[in-house]
């Protein structure tokens, strides 16, 4: 099971990485074909064409042209004998007998006494005789015939019928079981990752179920005659098809199907060099140390070489001449000196893109003063959209000369709430009333994570008030402005229930009455009638207690948590012919941490890392901290009732 989930997270891995290559490849395989060089002028072969005999959809031999009849004329000829010999056979139950003959010193297949075939030189194999030849074809329509006899009984058509209705029902079945794989993954996806998206499971799901739906049309074809005779006729219309010809290069015939070839030589080769530099990045370039960068240089100009030489490879093999790659590139350099930099500049911006994937659809970005959503990533322009639902186009060139933000790479977004209070506030209370109103905030908002935690910080002294930043924490950039707009809720909510002002820019004001003193003078000679009481005047009693600040980890709540029912699969496990008793494995840790705690994966690791420094669990065999892996924990609370390992 842990090999098994190994390999499950290697092809997810390379679905991840891989997709974004290959139509990269396929284009500079269109760009090659369609700009490249002529195909090398071969001597034309002399191509011997032959045509099949067929009954009920099945060829039973093939035939050349022969005199004056050429090889399609030969073979509908005894097609049609054939068929109307069978009918007529059928309808009036008389049997049907090959027969060879000898006609005109040539040796002559006869049905019925009616002249099928004669055999001639161009119809035999290699190295076979005309008689040895026409005994093989005699077989081979006695054969036939008799399996066209069987397939038309009634105990065939219900033996036919039964193999249909038992196949229909084991591809509903099979169905049925990719259907449920595929939205049990998507509902995984959908709580791991917050958003369903494409992936290389996913396609080979779509494809397995194209693939059965297929088989299985073609199986039930195959059973009955004249469902037969369609489907062949269908696949030679779909040979005909691919074999067509598209285009021609000097002398050599370019066809659909050498270009899907060229196309599957291709992916093949990108998927090879893919596994050869993971392999190589992971388990022989550490052996031999240096630094990370110098391991990464090395396995990119590995992996852009090999598919460099594999495409050349390939070309040649396709019939391309390279010698006239030197026109193209004088060409395009007189393109560039009369004014196409620009253009020439933004077109390999694109396949810059195209490789290394700075930026992705869907994802939110922003180069210089424009912010919005990436909707194309074009060969020239990239489009995006911005808030304001405006298409904005910019060259590819800035995306990688210039400083580009990428909201979603990180996976973490920063809502930032920056709150002033005045002067002479207890700043302890204010940090606590503060932590507190983000949390409330994180308790009403889906989207607002709790690892990492809401942060407050003291960020400076301002003109008229104490300043203060509110930090939380999101995973979809599109939510900041909903989460920004209830953190403020919260914070404003919270700072008028402990009766905290937010100030206000202070002025001086100078106004200059005149015989002002005389009417201040006046004024305190009034004899005071004693302090008003004012209903709405705060008093100190009426301030609520200082909030409680929930802590960043409350480890006696998340270890009940996953040891309770809802939590992660602790049972007995064996690993190497070895039992371990009320144990854990590490990815499904973490997955329950991002799930339950709202964590990302690098807090969720953070989290069974601190765990295993608080003791809270360990390795069972005390030999790696926490992994995000096959690897199996124990917590010290199950220590006593466990038993040791066998």
């Amino acid at each position: 099971m842990m090999a098994a989930a190994r390999f499950w997270r290697k092809i997810r891995a390379f679905g991840q990485k891989g997709k974004r290559m290959i139509l990269a490849l396929l284009l500079m395989l269109l760009w090659l074909t369609l700009l490249g060089p002529a195909w090398a002028e071969k001597p034309p072969e002399k191509v011997v064409v032959k045509v099949p005999v067929m009954l009920d959809g099945r060829e039973l031999f093939w035939v050349s042209d022969s005199g004056e009849f050429t090889a399609a004329e030969r073979g509908k000829n005894i097609n049609a004998l054939l068929e109307e010999k069978l009918d007529g056979t059928l309808k009036s139950g008389m049997a049907l007998e090959v027969k060879i003959a000898l006609q005109n010193e040539q040796i002559t297949l006869r049905i019925n006494d009616r002249h099928l075939v004669t055999v001639t030189a161009r119809d035999t194999i290699p190295g076979v005789m005309l008689a040895e030849q026409a005994q093989i074809w005699q077989e081979n329509l006695q054969e036939a015939i008799a399996r066209a006899k069987y397939e038309r009984t009634p105990a065939y058509m219900d033996l036919a019928i039964k193999l249909t209705l038992g196949s229909i029902i084991v591809a509903i079945a099979v169905q049925c079981i990719l259907i449920w794989i595929d939205r049990r993954y998507r509902r995984r996806q959908l709580r791991r990752e917050g958003s369903e998206r494409g992936s290389w499971q996913l396609l080979v799901l779509l494809l397995l179920r194209i693939g059965i739906g297929i088989a299985v049309a073609g199986y039930i074809a195959n059973l009955f005659p004249w469902t037969r005779r369609w489907l062949y006729k269908a696949y030679q219309v779909l040979i005909t098809t691919f074999s067509v010809e598209i285009f021609t290069l000097g002398k050599e015939v370019v066809s659909l199907n050498r270009l899907l070839l060229m196309a599957v030589l291709t992916l093949g080769l990108w998927i090879g060099v893919s596994w050869l530099t993971k392999l190589l990045k992971s388990h022989i370039l550490p052996l031999g140390g240096g630094d990370q960068t110098v391991r990464e240089s090395i396995a990119y100009f590995l992996r852009y070489g090999l598919i460099f030489f594999g495409s050349l490879l390939i070309l040649t093999v396709g019939g391309f001449d390279f010698r006239s790659l030197a026109i193209i590139i004088s060409v395009l350099g007189v393109g560039i000196g009369f004014g196409l930099q620009n253009i020439v500049k933004d077109f390999i911006s694109g396949l810059i893109m195209s490789f290394d994937r700075p930026i992705k659809v869907g994802e939110l970005v922003q180069v210089g003063e424009f912010q919005g959503l990436v909707q194309r990533i074009g060969p020239r322009v990239t489009e995006i959209s911005t808030i304001e639902r405006v298409i904005v186009m910019i060259p590819n060139s800035r995306f990688i000369e210039g400083e580009v933000q990428n909201w979603n790479r990180s996976g973490l977004t920063r809502v930032k709430v920056y709150v002033g209070v005045p002067y002479g506030a207890d700043m302890e209370l204010v940090h606590k009333v503060l932590l507190a109103a983000a949390q409330a905030a994180q308790a009403h908002h889906p989207d607002i994570l709790r690892h990492p935690p809401p942060k407050v910080k003291f960020r400076g002294f301002g003109d008229s008030a104490l300043n203060f930043r509110v930090v939380v924490f999101i995973r979809n950039p599109l939510s900041e402005p909903k989460v920004r707009t209830l953190v403020y809720n919260q914070v404003e909510a919270y700072l008028r229930q402990y009766q905290i002002e937010i100030p206000f820019p202070q002025r001086s004001l100078q106004v200059n009455i005149p015989q002002f003193k005389e009417l201040a003078a006046t004024w305190q000679k009034q004899p005071a009638k004693g302090d008003l009481d004012y209903p709405d005047r705060v008093r100190d009693n009426d301030i609520p207690a200082p909030p409680v600040v929930q802590p960043e980890y409350d480890w006696q709540a998340i270890v009940s948590q996953m040891r309770g029912p809802s939590g992660v699969e602790i049972k007995d496990r064996r690993s190497n012919l070895k039992s371990f008793g009320k144990c854990f494995v590490g990815s499904e840790a973490v997955d329950w941490l991002m799930e339950h705690e709202k964590a990302t994966r690098e807090e969720a690791i953070l989290i069974g890392e601190l765990m295993v420094s608080e003791r809270l669990i360990h390795h069972v065999l005390d030999e790696h901290g926490f992994n995000d892996g096959p690897l199996f924990y124990r917590f010290y609370a199950d220590e006593n009732t466990t038993s040791k390992p066998d």
